[in-house]
């Protein structure tokens, strides 16, 4: 259908399944959203918690035949801002059911004290990785990104691996954790559909974020691993086209996840060329293996450092020593 609003983003792309492109004020760019039809009209994803966001939220739906009251439920693909931001203005609209993945309650609810948990523990994280003193600020303005872009909702159920979508049976969840802890993307089998929000994603790899285990008893979650090993599930599954929350969808899930798979060894492999030379902490392994970019979004490259020494401490090629509270890794 033709859209004849502000925003040209709206259009079917399979069966009872239209996108809504949603701009944000982040790096990434659009956030994709999905309006899904079926026994109740669902919103997959909502976008950030911004006036434009909206504007194309609503002008999108009002291009192909809806309004925001007329959505009944909401599934949440992970809790990040980009995709979860304007929930509370879309069930204040309409009176819409949010669904999503247990692990994203705290987020999406703000419980103030996994919100502290959270803080403390990145703090730690970044000492223990070696960031200096001075651009620990980070941790406060993450925190603050969190508050600007979204606001406080609530979730109403939780959805479980590989059992359908309330109200829309057609429609499994997949759990994929590794982007996040709480990522979950949806398929269809009549057609070989996946909904996959930043699980799988054309133009760029998505970063296998480091968050907080869900309590404080527990270990981090060694996120590449779970990333790759969702990876491989999906890789196994026969799927036609994936829609994913930013850029154009994915006809050869395959061989874009083959990609990916061996880009991590390639990285492992030049950790491995970085430490040969001696040992160094993960800060200063991500200042040199994204020497243009570590400065600008350090949670983004210092997850991404610390996922590929997972790798390698997993497979016994790394040693670790600690010295005045920071790790540091050689050969």
């Amino acid at each position: 259908m033709e859209n004849q609003g502000k925003y040209d983003t709206a259009k079917q792309v399979a069966e009872g399944v239209y996108q809504i492109q949603i701009p944000t004020p982040f790096s990434v760019g659009p956030v994709n959203v999905y309006l899904v039809e079926g026994e109740q009209l669902t919103l997959i994803d909502a976008g950030p918690l911004t006036e434009e966001a909206w504007t194309a939220l609503t002008d999108g739906l009002e291009s192909i035949g809806y309004r925001v009251e007329d959505i009944r439920q909401l599934v949440l693909t992970h809790h990040h801002v980009d995709h979860c931001g304007l929930l509370e203005r879309v069930r204040k609209a309409s009176g819409a059911k949010i669904f999503s993945h247990p692990l994203a309650v705290p987020y999406v609810e703000l419980h103030e004290s996994f919100l502290g948990f959270h803080d403390r523990f990145f703090l730690d994280l970044y000492r223990e990785s070696g960031v200096p003193e001075e651009k620990l600020s980070i941790i406060r303005k993450f925190h603050k990104l969190m508050m600007t872009f979204s606001e406080r909702s609530r979730i109403d159920g939780l959805l479980k691996h590989e059992k359908p979508v309330p109200h829309l049976p057609e429609w499994q969840v997949l759990y994929t954790p590794g982007h996040s802890q709480s990522h979950l993307s949806l398929y269809r089998a009549k057609d070989r559909v996946m909904i996959a929000g930043d699980h799988i994603i054309k133009h760029i790899s998505s970063n296998a974020f480091i968050e907080p285990p869900r309590d404080q008893s527990r270990s981090r979650p060694l996120t590449l691993v779970q990333y790759r090993t969702a990876l491989q599930m999906c890789a196994d599954m026969e799927i036609d086209l994936v829609l994913s929350g930013h850029g154009d969808p994915v006809h050869n899930h395959r061989e874009l996840i083959l990609q990916r798979l061996q880009k991590n060894w390639e990285r492992t492999d030049t950790l491995r060329r970085l430490l040969a030379d001696g040992e160094k902490s993960a800060f200063e392994l991500t200042a040199l293996l994204f020497p243009t970019l570590y400065e600008k979004e350090l949670p983004l490259t210092l997850s991404e450092t610390l996922g590929h020494i997972d790798l390698l401490l997993i497979l016994h090629q790394l040693e670790i020593k600690e010295r005045d509270g920071v790790l540091y890794y050689s050969l």
